[in-house]
């Protein structure tokens, strides 16, 4: 069946309907097709089952997550800073940089 644009606005329920009841409902502007309302194709979903480690590489690859740590972390010696000739630390010059809040 065809609905042109003017009568599917005007009644868009009895377009729909029709198409539910199996009927292509071809939509038309100025006498030509322009689209078809027909039903879904419904497929079911399916659930994938993967083990831990394909969930893991699946992640990586989609980059979702990155590599996880093989070994813990540590930090490095401390190092000190000595306050400059004018008596300013490494604090002092940080907060300094950072400039106004």
């Amino acid at each position: 069946m065809q609905v042109s644009i003017r009568e599917l606005k005007a009644n868009p329920t009895r377009a729909i309907t029709l198409m539910q009841q199996g009927e292509r409902v071809q939509i038309t502007s100025h006498r030509k097709v322009v689209a078809e309302l027909i039903q879904p194709v419904l497929q079911p979903v399916v659930k994938e089952t993967m083990t831990d480690d394909e969930a893991m590489k699946k992640l990586l690859a989609s980059g979702l997550v990155a590599e996880p740590a093989t070994k813990p972390f540590k930090l490095g010696k401390a190092v000190k800073f000595s306050p400059d000739p004018g008596g300013k630390t490494m604090s002092d010059w940080v907060v300094e940089l950072r400039g106004p809040k």
